[in-house]
């Protein structure tokens, strides 16, 4: 039978018999002399075989596995679909996870890092960058834990309105306050040592990082952030 009589009675559109041959999931037929693939009845059942197994909840490539084989009893088809199913429900179980903690903490879109140095709409960029640098390192979800406690929180929001206030009137004497009461916050965090935990960044990384950190800054600002980066 021709491509399309077979999709027809699989009740799969063309374009996916298509797919499954260049994914390796249904083997190709032989073709005619006219260059035509002929398919047989074999075709038929391991298509309808592949939709099941795949509706059960194996991958595409597991089923076209499991489909072609004549061997292997039904509990083995089982307990791989079993098996399947348990590593998609851990999945999602855990997206559902993540989500309850987005939607709890209000940053739906951040990682819990970035929301953690997030206090206003123009931090964003720069938090999900520092936290994206720094997705490799085992302290940094203690260090947003430290950062998202209530405390420390409001002390830092307080800061940041702060710096947001500094323009070229602001005096250094209390610039170096600013950064005095910063540094003192800072090392607070989770009992004084989660921030020196956290490695320096790579200068070309750093680098980013300010000047992402500087398209909305004035004159002043830049260059108190510039004296403690």
């Amino acid at each position: 039978m021709r491509i399309a009589e077979l999709a027809e009675l699989a009740g799969v559109t063309v374009r996916t018999i298509r797919y499954y041959h260049q994914v390796g999931a249904l083997p190709e037929p032989p073709r005619r002399s006219n260059g035509y693939r002929d398919y047989n009845a074999d075709h038929l059942v391991t298509l309808l075989r592949i939709a099941q197994l795949t509706g059960s909840g194996l991958s595409l490539a597991h089923a076209g596995a499991l489909a072609a084989e004549s061997s292997g009893s039904s509990d083995e088809v089982l307990d791989e679909i079993d098996r399947a199913l348990e590593t998609r429900i851990a999945a999602l179980t855990e997206q559902r996870t993540r989500l309850a903690q987005a939607r709890a903490g209000g940053h739906l879109g951040l990682s819990r890092v970035a929301a953690a140095l997030s206090f206003s709409a123009s931090d964003l960029p720069v938090a999900v960058l520092f936290a994206h640098l720094y997705r490799d390192q085992p302290t940094v979800e203690a260090f947003a834990d430290a950062l998202l406690e209530p405390e420390s929180r409001a002390a830092l929001a307080s800061i940041q309105r702060r710096f947001e206030a500094v323009d070229e009137t602001t005096p250094d004497g209390e610039l170096e306050g600013l950064a005095a009461e910063m540094r003192s916050i800072v090392s607070e965090l989770g009992g004084g040592a989660l921030a020196a935990e956290l490695p320096p960044l790579a200068p070309e990384r750093s680098q980013l990082l300010l000047a992402l950190a500087e398209r909305e800054l004035n004159d002043r600002q830049k260059e108190f952030l510039r004296r403690r980066l």
